[in-house]
């Protein structure tokens, strides 16, 4: 028996973008998405759902109960800026906040403004029906019903089953220690001089 390191990607869906945009029951041929997120229907909900989760104010200062007092006002913006490309988010402000599991230190936390947040949300609004279902199973990072013990989970089956190897693979900061020769020569890129 053939022992495998990795688990070979499924490719069930299609990769094809057009093939998984469903609006109102039907399957739409689509050339931009751009004008689905800024849709106000779209804007609407993605400020529901940000007004849900909550959360603390931006490098704006701006709260959730702020920005719900001049909704339409904000939504109204929002949606002329994305329609007409002039959208900027803004800096996040950042803490830095206890780890869990690690007494005396902390990790940084970005906090982007309650603006930019409905904005973000739009984004996921029109995007995670449409790519979520040509992610490969395996993954469990930022995904939605996902969690560290569903992974856990899947790491004890792929050790039950006989795997010998598990990798987990931080890529934070790679770029910035990295060898740009040896990731040059690793895809066939030619130094330009």
């Amino acid at each position: 028996m053939e022992s495998s390191l990795c688990e070979k990607p499924e490719r069930h869906a299609s990769r094809r973008l057009s093939d998984h945009v469903v609006l109102e029951g039907q399957k739409q041929k689509v050339h931009s998405l751009v004008d689905k997120v800024y849709a106000r229907k779209n804007l609407k909900l993605a400020w529901e759902r940000v007004r849900a989760n909550q959360g603390a104010s931006g490098v704006d200062k701006v709260t959730i109960e702020a920005f719900e007092a001049c909704l339409d006002a904000n939504l109204e913006r929002l949606h002329r800026e994305l329609r007409e490309n002039t959208y900027q988010p803004q800096a996040v402000r950042r803490l830095e906040i206890p780890k869990r599991g690690a007494p005396g230190k902390t990790r940084p936390l970005g906090i982007p403004s309650v603006y930019d947040r409905v904005c973000q949300q739009a984004l996921v609004n029109r995007l995670e029906p449409i790519f979520e279902a040509v992610f490969d199973p395996s993954s469990f990072g930022y995904r939605k019903g996902r969690k560290t013990a569903d992974a856990l989970t899947k790491i004890w089956r792929e050790l039950e089953a006989g795997s010998e190897w598990i990798v987990d693979a931080d890529l934070k900061d790679f770029l910035d220690h990295a060898s740009y020769c040896t990731l040059a020569y690793e895809v066939g890129l030619k130094r330009s001089a």
